[in-house]
């Protein structure tokens, strides 16, 4: 269950965790190592696209004067050297690196009298005395002669001095470089083995681009395009441009390749377009300290809890049954939703060795509020309800004669009359025209777990069973009459204007959120988030801020959920807003889909032996990841949000991911990464190369320089551009504008 939780630590417990277990010694060693490698392959990226400048640079005879990583401003410096002509140091500054050459300047403010044409050298040179006559003839000649005489005097080893050929060369060697170094990080990164997780489906969120295309649990995606994929994260990618669709390759378990067409969806808050699909499970557990999630050990007997905190656990059989997919549990845990499933797991190291333990139903945490049924947002094209003549639209009326149909506990009705033996149910549906149809629907038995929105904050409801996906209206429709809400005189057909979690720590930062001492707040319920979001998925893991007596606690066992909400509430007759403090409880007839244990993604492992297929795949990643840069800006500002850039935290954040997997994953974000560095480097933006390269060409073409006001122009514009781009990523990266 993918919930966003808070976790405390300070130095106290790191002290204690290293005295007691010292395994955490081999822990802080990997966390120190990782480190290092993003570091180290951070910095790579600054060296090899510098060392292009100057090796160039001094290949063709300039001067260069200073080879900085990260940047000296003031003189700031954490150490330099002389070796030659060259002052070589690491800066204090971490924003790149730069070569100084004799006779460049980037500076806007210095290019007046330093351009081509101009001597860097000072005015007051030593004249002849008393003047000579064929120096007069010089000096009235025509503007050629005159700039011809000023070049004459520009020294031999600098920058100006060279022809625009090699001055092109210089300026384009250092975004060679890093498409160089993206081939070889790709290249090695496949010899090495990249491993990720795989393209498979694991779920679909009801109401998705996917779930609309019948996409089925255990497929996995070969190609997008007819572009091969890898892993999963490719699928994402792909999505961006799809806006007139993408055909998907598949091949799907007990039936072979087939195709799709998938027409991504951007919702309301979207930082980019995808198609509603999650990555598949395995039944290996992933972590034999915590086996389950803290929101649901407290539902885990302390034998269970620690008859799993075993290494190497696989789960072998549930109810009673041979179990060999993630699938394949899913549909046990859905036929069992409300009652304790036992369970036998096995150590791969020793597999006769059986561990039988009882994994417990979970119980949903809710606050006896029945919400409004909001109108069908999808409707499944092979489903029953289709044939039925049900529409996108229509709203829901009734389910088997009931016309209390609470939106968000809809799913496990159904499910409920599935286990009984339902094969279809009656709905009452109001159509848009205002007319009443009712409709007799069979159920379908494909398994795709019937959960709430988990990837994005406006995703519907849907159950696969019907066929249908709907939303939820944040409107005040009932309340459960044993409930503690039911003695709170909470007024039918209120408005939700905002839910707070009472005494709750911060979540997310979004313009939507707020925190402050007495809880964490949603606002703009409806609009920019749904009530399923809040109340189906973070109510279920939301904790407490910890109490003052909980400070010397040791470890997240002792996590306290949330025990109140607070829905503030508009009156149906235009009464103002009143806030209703409603205790949370646990559910007796809605529970969790997920219950908690710890199995990790599927993963896919490609490793290369042959160096000319290597050279080959890491060439075309290398290509692949630079066009998508291109496809990424067109984008920008319509499928893909602004809110969606990352600037240097952002970047080292993802390094770190990435060296987590392993360090063929490494090599592959440092090919992703030189890649998308050359491109932008390469953009005609003044004061990057890709504007050096613009000027020189157009000196080339028309055989002088550009004009030095509109080139000074220009170069303004260009460096405000790139500080507005870098303060806005800065900006995003360290919260002070909210990417939601």
């Amino acid at each position: 269950m993918p919930t966003r939780l808070t976790t405390i630590f300070d130095m106290q417990h790191l002290l204690w965790a290293l005295s007691t277990d010292p395994t955490t010694f081999s822990v802080v060693g990997k966390v120190a190592y990782n480190i290092l490698l993003v570091i180290i392959g951070i910095n790579a990226l600054i060296i090899v696209h510098e060392f292009g400048h100057f090796a160039v640079a001094r290949a063709c005879g300039v001067r260069c004067d200073k080879f900085y990583i990260w940047f000296d401003f003031w003189g700031l410096r954490f150490f330099k050297f002389q070796w030659g002509q060259t002052e070589y140091g690491l800066g204090v500054f971490p924003l790149g690196g730069y070569v100084k050459m004799l006779g460049q300047e980037d500076n806007p403010s210095e290019l007046k009298g330093k351009g081509i044409g101009s001597t860097n050298e000072p005015a007051n040179e030593p004249q002849d005395f008393p003047p000579n006559p064929n120096e007069a003839v010089a000096q009235s000649a025509s503007e050629a002669d005159a700039a011809n005489t000023n070049l004459a005097i520009i020294p031999p080893d600098s920058f100006l001095a060279k022809s625009v050929p090699q001055r092109m060369a210089i300026i384009v060697a250092g975004v060679v470089m890093n498409f160089l170094f993206a081939i070889v990080c790709g290249t090695a990164a496949y010899l090495v083995g990249v491993k990720d997780v795989a393209p498979m489906v694991g779920n679909l969120i009801p109401g998705s681009p996917a779930w609309q295309a019948d996409l089925h649990v255990g497929d996995k995606i070969t190609a997008i395009d007819g572009t091969p994929i890898r892993w999963f994260n490719d699928i994402q990618n792909a999505m961006i441009g799809g806006e007139n669709g993408v055909k998907l390759s598949i091949d799907r378990p007990g039936v072979g390749n087939i195709e799709k067409t998938v027409i991504p969806r951007k919702r309301k808050n979207d930082l980019a377009p995808s198609m509603g699909v999650s990555p598949l499970q395995t039944l290996d557990m992933g972590s034999e300290k915590n086996p389950v999630q803290d929101w649901a050990k407290r539902f885990y007997s302390k034998k269970t809890l620690d008859s799993l905190k075993k290494s190497n656990l696989r789960l072998m059989e549930a109810d009673g049954k041979p179990v060999d997919s993630y699938a394949g549990f899913s549909r046990l845990q859905l036929q069992n939703i409300d009652r304790p499933l036992p369970c036998v797991f096995a150590s791969k190291d020793t597999p006769n060795d059986k561990i039988d333990v009882e994994i417990p139903a979970v119980p949903m945490r809710e606050i006896g509020v029945r919400f409004g049924m909001g109108p069908i947002t999808m409707v499944r094209s092979d489903s029953d309800a289709a044939k039925q003549g049900i529409e996108i639209g229509d709203v829901i009326q009734s389910v088997d004669g009931s016309t209390e149909v609470d939106p968000m506990k809809l799913t496990q009705l159904i499910l409920r009359r599935q286990n009984e033996g339902k094969k279809s149910i009656e709905i009452v549906v109001k159509k848009k025209d205002g007319t009443v149809k009712t409709a007799t629907v069979g159920l379908s038995t494909e398994t795709i777990i019937p959960h709430f929105a988990a990837l994005s904050m406006k995703d519907p409801i849907g159950s696969t069973a019907l066929g249908l996906a709907w939303d939820t209206l944040p409107i005040v429709a009932g309340v459960e009459k044993d409930s503690p809400a039911a003695t709170l005189n909470i007024p039918i057909g209120a408005k939700v204007e905002s839910v707070k979690f009472m005494n709750g720590i911060e979540l997310y930062r979004t313009t939507f959120c707020s925190t402050d001492k007495d809880g964490f707040t949603f606002h703009s319920i409806g609009d920019k988030i749904n009530l399923p979001y809040i109340l189906e998925l973070l109510l279920q893991g939301a904790p407490q801020k910890p109490k003052k007596s909980d400070a010397e606690k040791k470890s997240d066992d002792s996590f306290e959920p949330i025990a109140v909400v607070r829905l503030e509430l508009s009156g149906p007759d235009g009464a103002a807003k009143k806030p209703f403090d409603i205790p949370v409880f646990d559910s007796k007839d809605w529970f969790n889909t997920d219950r908690g244990l710890g199995f990790t993604a599927e993963m896919a492992t490609v490793k290369i032996e042959n160096f000319g297929e290597a050279l080959s795949l890491g060439t075309g990643k290398m290509v692949e990841y630079s066009l998508s840069v291109f496809k990424f800006l067109k984008r920008l500002g319509g499928e893909v949000s602004p809110r969606a850039l990352g600037g240097p935290v952002t970047i080292v954040r993802v390094a770190y991911m990435f060296v987590d997997k392993g360090f063929g994953s490494y090599l592959l974000f440092l090919c992703l990464i030189g890649a998308n560095l050359a491109v932008i480097n390469i953009l005609p933006i003044p004061v990057l190369d890709g504007g050096h390269l613009l000027f020189l060409a157009y000196e080339g073409i028309f055989r002088k320089p550009p004009n030095e006001n509109v080139l000074i122009i220009l170069s303004y514009l260009g460096l405000a551009l790139l500080l507005f781009v870098m303060i806005w990523a800065f900006s995003l990266d360290l919260g002070f504008v909210k990417r939601l």
